[in-house]
């Protein structure tokens, strides 16, 4: 007697490398990166750049990604990005900050979270937020 037994296919999103100059429209945008984030947001405005590997296959394998973004957000919302009891004090604004903002202002992100491979930076003033998860 033979038995074959095997995964059903890939789970999880697709393999991917893009940035958010890729799309212009901001429902767009929401609607690419809600395929790589568990949370729903609203934004005001959002741009992103997503390495995601789906490791997924016959033989499963790991995932790997590197989800930033910097977007603009209610700032009634801000508190919903935080990280609690994960404040870092002395955190400097990290390159990839820089890189993923095209057209949003982030010198005054000054509040940052960290938690393994989760960052967050935040200008509470002007609701601007920049995340980084990522696993590799």
């Amino acid at each position: 007697m033979l038995l074959v037994a095997g995964c059903g296919g890939n789970s999880g999103p697709p393999t991917v490398s893009e940035t958010s100059s890729a799309t212009a429209v901001l429902a767009e945008r929401v609607e690419f990166i809600e395929k790589y984030v568990k949370f729903r947001r609203k934004y005001k405005q959002l741009e992103y750049d997503v390495s995601y590997l789906n490791g997924g296959s016959f033989v499963p394998g790991p995932s790997e990604w590197d989800i930033r973004i910097v977007a603009m957000v209610d700032p009634n919302e801000i508190d919903q990005w935080t990280i609690p009891e994960k404040r870092n004090l002395n955190m400097e604004t990290p390159e990839w900050v820089n890189s993923t903002a095209q057209t949003l202002e982030v010198d005054g992100i000054s509040e940052w979270y960290t938690d393994g491979g989760r960052t967050v930076g935040i200008d509470r003033e002007r609701g601007v937020v920049a995340y980084r998860n990522f696993a590799n």
